[in-house]
């Protein structure tokens, strides 16, 4: 009884039968649907790049953190360096103070 309705008094939607629309709509849905999936895989493709690129910059983050942490050590060793010479530039120029002060002395004792 409801197909023979169907096919002798169809229900009107603005002018076409509702079969038509709700066909209509069920296409334009799993159209939709599909797309969405595309653009759901596009979406998880981009995130799966993002996580490598991520992966990536933390590696070299670590290794530019390591390289900065034995920039540090080489300049503490550096300056501690420079602090040596110059203490011992400071002990020499004592010790040929104290030289020439000795030679002047012996000079004005002859």
């Amino acid at each position: 009884m409801t197909v023979s309705l169907i096919k002798n008094a169809p229900l009107q939607f603005s002018g076409r039968s509702l079969l038509e629309v709700a066909m209509e709509s069920s296409h334009n849905l799993g159209e939709r649907t599909f797309q969405l999936g595309r653009e759901l895989d596009t979406t998880r493709r981009a995130l799966a790049n993002t996580e490598i690129m991520l992966d990536l910059y933390h590696e070299v983050g670590v290794q530019l953190a390591a390289d900065l942490d034995e920039a540090e050590a080489v300049i503490l060793i550096l300056r501690e360096s420079l602090a040596e010479t110059r203490r011992l530039r400071d002990e020499r120029e004592r010790v040929l103070r104290d030289e020439l002060a000795h030679y002047k002395a012996l000079a004005a004792a002859n």
